[in-house]
């Protein structure tokens, strides 16, 4: 398929999925990167300070986030050249502000027994870490061994705890873990990233295609089937995308909610402007209603377009 054409079936699957003719959909899709300095809490309280201090003078406009503590939001810069170093050395954190949302939906517990299926490059899960000050014991699983070897190098660097890490493909890792095993699960899946798009730059959307999102539902369902089986009763497990596209969010969600009676999605307890309900229907496909609890994320100068549900698994009391 041409370039030109590419682009033109993309806008016309955003327009639709957004409500908005396809002319408006260039100005929403101008690439994802860094907004937010995630300040890392697993230091010493005394290079915490210093380094919020830090953060203070050297993005003066930075604005904490009032739903993720620690946490600054710094959309207006494009560079983060000054704050760099300080990631280097484990001490921030630099990523788009919607990359936070999945783990403060997980609400994770000290304690709890936490898997992050698709761990790599790391972001999320040392979120996850440190929100529970590393009281949790903290799987990590990526499919791809090299990433995974990064994904170490980084934890020691960022001083986050895990007992185990694995490479097991996400679609069978009940293959490879008992069933049950999870207070939480974090599932940010493959996907075909339309979020981070950049009509800017047609190249971004090189491997896109219609028929890449159809392959992608049919994985990503049974990546949520594996982890399902994972769940302990009464625990949550938060399913999120980069991407857009109703086949590849509300799709395998409502396939799961579908097959278990014992699921539901729960709505988050903070929000932004951007945050939109999840869709009910696609293209004549009818999804399940609770899906309006979900959130999907447009595309703003802060927050690359985005899919977060959160799923609860009914406790062995409410079965």
């Amino acid at each position: 398929m041409s370039n030109a054409r590419t682009v033109q079936q993309f806008e016309k699957r955003m327009a639709e999925v957004f409500r908005i003719r396809p002319a408006q959909v260039k100005d929403l899709f101008r690439g994802a990167r860094p907004t937010s300095i995630r300040v890392n809490r697993l230091l010493d309280e005394d290079t915490y300070q210093e380094t919020v201090r830090i953060v203070r003078e050297k993005a003066p406009n930075a604005f904490p986030v009032d739903w993720c503590e620690h946490t600054f939001l710094w959309p207006e810069n494009d560079g983060f050249d000054d704050i760099l170093p300080m990631a280097h050395e484990g001490r921030v954190y630099l990523q788009n502000a919607s990359s936070l949302i999945p783990p403060v939906a997980l609400g994770a517990r000290p304690g709890d027994r936490i898997l992050d299926v698709a761990s790599a490059p790391g972001g999320k899960a040392f979120h996850v870490a440190a929100r529970v000050g590393n009281d949790c014991s903290l799987w990590l699983n990526d499919a791809a061994a090299p990433r995974a070897r990064k994904l170490g190098e980084l934890a020691e660097v960022y001083g986050v705890k895990y007992t185990d890490l694995t490479t097991h493909p996400a679609q069978y890792l009940d293959k490879s873990i008992p069933d049950e095993s999870f207070d939480r699960i974090l599932l940010d899946v493959q996907c075909s990233g339309e979020g981070r798009v950049d009509l800017r730059r047609p190249v971004t959307l090189r491997y896109w295609s219609e028929e890449r999102i159809e392959k992608y539902k049919f994985l990503q369902t049974k990546m949520l089937s594996a982890a399902y089986r994972l769940l302990r009763p009464g625990g949550v497990m938060v399913y999120s995308t980069c991407t857009l596209s109703p086949e590849e969010n509300e799709f395998p969600v409502s396939k799961i909610l579908q097959r278990h009676s014992d699921l539901t999605v729960e709505p988050l307890d903070f929000s932004e402007p951007s945050f939109l309900p999840g869709v009910t229907s696609w293209r004549g496909t009818k999804f399940d209603e609770r899906l309006t609890g979900a959130v999907r994320v447009a595309p703003t100068e802060t927050f690359e377009g985005f899919f977060v549900a959160k799923i609860v698994k009914a406790g062995a009391e409410d079965a």
